[in-house]
């Protein structure tokens, strides 16, 4: 749950009909017709009734052509890094620790709601020991005046953090409107996924410290580790936070 979300967030008058421009009075019109009826009635009737129609017209089209998209639903309920949402992720990595480094922090405005977190997690290297870190970081963004679709697939072969070209983009079947991995890097991956106005978000970080031995001295060397093993994982976990924020 979010406890205390931090928030980043007349009328000119008409020229009179009966006057024309050298100054002298238009004839004026009858206003009444055959039989006493007054004509003004039946025009006044007829722009009643366009009025009426055109006013409809615009109803019906506001809606469908304002450039908001559907929402899907979502809103956002809590932080998508609490509870058991990114279970499926974590059971992948053999997490054995779990911390939170960035609780969620949330912007809410009238065109666009956010929320971002950062959990980090660690499991043993049973084979060559020491052990792996990850980083998992979570973003929702709700677009909910303008249409997000262009700009998800303007995006889609880009590092939005650095704004360099990914290595790979791989799209994912039946996730959202639109799903594509990131391969950033060996070491990185990010899903993202596109549900009508809503932007999902996962990267995964990861790198092994290994226990090496260089001169006869004990040390730790570094080594970027390869996430693709953990995409099954990243999916089910979006899915888990799209859930939540319905």
């Amino acid at each position: 749950m979010i406890s205390e979300p931090e928030l980043t967030g007349g009328l000119d008058e008409p020229t009179p009909a009966d006057m024309v421009s050298d100054g002298d009075p238009a004839p004026r019109p009858a206003l009444f017709g055959p039989g006493g009826r007054r004509l003004w009635a039946v025009g006044l009737g007829g722009a009643l009734v366009a009025s009426a129609a055109w006013a409809g017209g615009l109803y019906a089209y506001g809606p469908r052509h304002s450039g908001a998209p559907d929402m899907h639903g979502y809103v956002l309920h809590g932080s998508p890094c609490a509870g058991l949402t990114l279970k499926p992720l974590t059971d992948a990595l053999k997490a054995t620790d779990t911390q939170t480094v960035s609780p969620a922090v949330v912007h809410l405005g009238p065109a666009l709601d956010q929320i971002r977190c950062t959990i980090e997690t660690t499991s043993p290297i049973p084979l060559h020991g020491g052990t792996a870190r990850y980083e998992v970081v979570v973003g929702i963004d709700l677009h909910k005046a303008t249409d997000p679709a262009a700009e998800f697939e303007d995006q889609r072969d880009l590092d939005t953090a650095d704004l360099i070209p990914v290595t790979t983009t791989e799209s994912v079947p039946d996730l959202g409107d639109k799903a594509y991995f990131l391969t950033i890097n060996a070491g990185s991956q990010q899903l993202k996924v596109l549900d009508g106005g809503a932007v999902f978000t996962i990267t995964l970080n990861g790198y092994n410290y290994l226990a090496t031995s260089v001169d006869g001295q004990q040390g730790d060397s570094t080594s970027e580790t390869d996430l693709r093993a953990y995409q099954p994982a990243l999916i089910a976990t979006v899915r888990n936070v799209m859930k939540g924020q319905k």
